[in-house]
């Protein structure tokens, strides 16, 4: 007696495997941001960032020391408006968003993002949202310290400063990192020398033709959020030749700084999906 076998199952040639669906699952555009961040707050970046946001505080520090009499109002317009905004965060997000796609190639690790079953674009979004939150994040904290410096021992520490000021600036720390992270993410893409092409545009761009006044200040992100400060903070814009009666609104300056954002990133998107990127292999290839 002979026992039955299991009926073969035939192939065809022109069968094809199934592919997995190609969407945007919460679950996994999550994981992609949460193994950013990860990336983004370890390694030789993290202690170069934290001591450069640094400075701030100890400048602070050194000024309510040995110029007690000095009045922390335009303190305050140097460190935070005068030397973080224009410089520091800038120059932060231009050192991880440079990197936030480079490093999966150096370390191998763009395949294992590649082959999930989420949208190209939606990775590199996802990528540049966990760039800009670790930028903000460490800006804003390191923000409300040096502000917290500026005016230690003061009455109104805590209620004037921490709970009215610092929360603004918090707020156009996150349009300004959401600008300049899409930026540089985006050039990050097109060009092997992002660090030093976007260190020129910090300074020629964001430095010198953001504080002349002529039409092309309007086209850099630190007008902007200068304006921001002059409408939201009180603050003189004399310095920046800035008129309040003739600059833009405030609510102008949040949507052209979310249009900057948005557009950068949905070109950065576009190159990611499309761009086929060369992997390392152990052999060198």
């Amino acid at each position: 007696m002979t026992t039955p076998s299991a009926p073969e199952t035939e192939f065809s040639p022109t069968m094809i495997p199934a592919r997995l669906p190609i969407g945007l699952a919460p679950s996994a555009l999550l994981t992609v941001v949460r193994i950013t961040v990860a990336r983004q707050v370890r390694g030789v970046r993290r202690w170069v960032l934290a001591g450069v946001f640094a400075l701030p505080i100890a400048f602070a520090i050194l000024i309510r020391q040995f110029r007690p009499s000095l009045e922390a109002a335009p303190v305050e317009d140097g460190l935070i408006l005068g030397l973080i905004f224009p410089a520091l965060v800038p120059l932060a997000a231009l050192l991880l968003a440079s990197g936030m796609v480079q490093d999966d190639v150096e370390e191998q690790t763009l395949t294992y993002l590649l082959i999930r079953p989420i949208a190209r674009w939606a990775i590199y979004l996802a990528k540049l949202a966990g760039t800009a939150i670790v930028t903000w994040g460490r800006a804003a904290i390191f923000t409300v310290a040096t502000v917290g410096a500026i005016h230690w021992g003061e009455s109104g520490l805590v209620g004037t400063v921490l709970r009215e000021r610092a929360p603004i600036y918090v707020a156009m720390l996150a349009l300004a990192t959401a600008a300049y992270a899409s930026i540089f993410g985006a050039l990050s893409l097109v060009l092997r020398r992002a660090l030093v092409v976007g260190a020129i545009y910090v300074v020629v761009v964001e430095g010198f033709f953001g504080a002349i006044d002529f039409v092309i200040r309007e086209a850099t992100v630190i007008y902007y959020i200068r304006v921001l400060a002059v409408r939201w903070l009180g603050v003189a814009g004399e310095e920046w030749s800035i008129d309040p009666d003739t600059a833009v609104s405030a609510s102008t300056c949040v949507i052209v700084l979310l249009a900057i954002a948005g557009w950068f990133a949905a070109i950065g998107a576009a190159i990611f999906a499309a761009r086929e990127f060369r992997l390392k292999t152990p052999e060198g290839n």
